[in-house]
Formats: C-alpha cells, sequence, structure tokens
C-alpha cells in the first residue's frame, strides 16, 4: 500500500512548503513596506490577507480532491473567509455577528441582512454536524490523521477566537490586562489564524490516505506490542 500513500503524503508536504514560502514573502515584502506606527498584525496586512486567501485555497482543494463535495464545507470555508476580510462589519455601522445590530438604531437592510447571515451560518453548520459529526468522531477514535488534523484545526479557531481582544473580554470581570500581553495575545492570534486555513488544505490531502495506512498495525491494535 506504499505506493498509494506516497501520493497523499507528497502532497501535504508540498502543500507545507509552498504555504511557507508564500506566507514568507508576503510577510518579507510587508515588513519592507512598513510605515511608522504600523504592525505586521494589523488591519488589512500581509498577514491577514494570507489567512483569507489560505480559505479560499483550501475551498479549491477541497473541490479538486472531493469528486462530490458536501456543500456544508466550502460554506463554512467561505465564511471563515469572509471573517478574514472583515466583512461581517466592513459593510454595515454595526458587526453583523454582533446583536448590537438589532437592538441599536441600525438600518432595517442591516437588520435583516444579519438575520440573513444568522440563519444561513446556523443552517451549514447544523446540516454539517449531523451530516459529518459522526463520521469525524469515529475517524478521531481511531485516530486517523485526517481527523487529527481537522481537530486540530477546530482548536486552533476556538483558541483564537478566545484571545482576541483579550484585554477587552476580561475587563468586565475586573481583569487588568498588561498592553504588552494584549498586544504578544493579537500577534498571537493572528499568527494562529493564518495556520488554521493550512491545517484544514493538510486534513484535506491527508483524507486521500488509504484506510490500511491509517490505521495502527494489528498488533497494536489487539494490545500487543
Amino acid at each position: 500500500m506504499i505506493h498509494r500513500r506516497m501520493p497523499a503524503v507528497s502532497e501535504t508536504v508540498l502543500c507545507l512548503v509552498t504555504c511557507l514560502v508564500i506566507a514568507a514573502a508576503v510577510i518579507a515584502i510587508d515588513v519592507a513596506t512598513l510605515t511608522d506606527g504600523e504592525t505586521l498584525t494589523r488591519e488589512g496586512g500581509g498577514i491577514e490577507m494570507l489567512s483569507m486567501l489560505g480559505y479560499l485555497a483550501a475551498i479549491v482543494l477541497y473541490f479538486w480532491k472531493r469528486p462530490r463535495p458536501i456543500w456544508p464545507i466550502p460554506v463554512t470555508l467561505l465564511f471563515m473567509a469572509a471573517r478574514e476580510f472583515d466583512a461581517d462589519k466592513r459593510f454595515t455601522s454595526e458587526g453583523i455577528l454582533s446583536t448590537k445590530i438589532l437592538f441599536y438604531d441600525t438600518p432595517l437592510w442591516e437588520k435583516t441582512t444579519a438575520l440573513t447571515v444568522w440563519v444561513a451560518l446556523a443552517v451549514t453548520l447544523i446540516v454539517l454536524i449531523r451530516r459529518r459529526g459522526p463520521v469525524l468522531l469515529a475517524a478521531l477514535k481511531r485516530g486517523m490523521p485526517w481527523a487529527l488534523a481537522f481537530a486540530a484545526g477546530f482548536l486552533l479557531a476556538g483558541f483564537s477566537k478566545s484571545i482576541d481582544g483579550l484585554a477587552r473580554k476580561l475587563a468586565p470581570w475586573g481583569v487588568v490586562v498588561p498592553s504588552d500581553v494584549d498586544r504578544y495575545a493579537g500577534t498571537l492570534e493572528e499568527c494562529l489564524e493564518l495556520l488554521i486555513p493550512v491545517v484544514f488544505m493538510v486534513a484535506i490531502l491527508l483524507r486521500d490516505l488509504p484506510r490500511s495506512a491509517e490505521l495502527p498495525p494489528a498488533g497494536l491494535r489487539a494490545g500487543r506490542l
């Protein structure tokens, strides 16, 4: 089965190397063109743009590798790409994903747009969980590489979201976060968001591993060395 396993592994390595080279080139250009007061993690900067393009690349890769795609997966990736582009607050007076857009004095079209996006996102996640959740859980129990990669992507997304605006989130609890810590947390959050689509692409590529390559040897499965 080695000859079937190598293409998926080699494609994964190629994907990682390509992403690393592109990221290094964009960050180098970004550093060279920074003006006073700007940082690499600024809104609309190279790192944020790379994150958005990473999700779009993951969508293209998914359609390329999956002849019969399941629509919630590319739609979820598209939502994440739009979030990296700040589409949720770029075109409206309040963030579309915030309840403020409903309870504040915002135009009717903004409220309608927000409700539409909420419903679309909820339906997408529900269908995704119902159709792929059991498959993912079963694959995780068996330690399949693609499932572990997907789980890592989800965990990275959740963790990066939790540290985004750390000082602002902890302020209501009376916790004062030093400015340096808040700044480092913001930098870490942006770097993690850059990594998330890459992990998803790795998962898509590893999905092509044959089952015999994904499972541990029979002796280990039976509890023997």
